[in-house]
């Protein structure tokens, strides 16, 4: 199964704060058919922030958003050209940023799947230098593929 797929893959992003990266986010949620009320998941995005910073560590986030306007559980990707502050757990500047969009009737179960395979796989080294070290949409993809595949 091809979880990530190229075309939700943002390369070379220059936004310089974390609310604009999570109106890309909303109005990208629109764009790829994977929602259909942009506000909506906006707001969820946000308040999800606002519990507790989805920043990890060495510049990764996982924001996500569980609402009834989202129909397919999906990931989008979005690699930044500089750091922006997201509040995370070692204080450092975000510049990869793995979003989850998860439907209401699936938040128990698929939400936590894939949140909780995606944060593992951000635990290898192997895993975040390859994310930072590739150069296109496609190698993104073919790495998180081939990882999630493997657990």
């Amino acid at each position: 199964m091809t979880l990530i797929k190229t075309n939700k893959v943002f390369m070379n992003k220059n936004f310089t704060t974390q609310d604009e990266v999570m109106n890309f986010l909303a109005d990208q949620s629109i764009v790829l058919s994977i929602s259909e009320d942009r506000d909506a998941v906006y707001e969820k995005l946000m308040e999800r922030e606002e519990e507790s910073t989805t920043g990890m560590m060495d510049g990764f986030a996982i924001p996500h958003a569980k609402d009834a306007s989202i129909k397919d559980a999906d990931i989008v990707i979005v690699r930044l050209n500089g750091k922006v502050d997201w509040k995370s757990l070692d204080g450092e500047g975000t510049d990869f940023v793995i979003a989850l969009f998860i439907p209401d009737s699936e938040a128990g179960t698929t939400h936590l799947k894939f949140l909780s395979q995606v944060a593992r796989l951000l635990m290898h080294k192997d895993v975040t230098e390859g994310l930072k070290q590739a150069q296109s949409a496609e190698e993104i993809a073919e790495l998180l593929n081939q990882k999630l595949e493997e657990n």
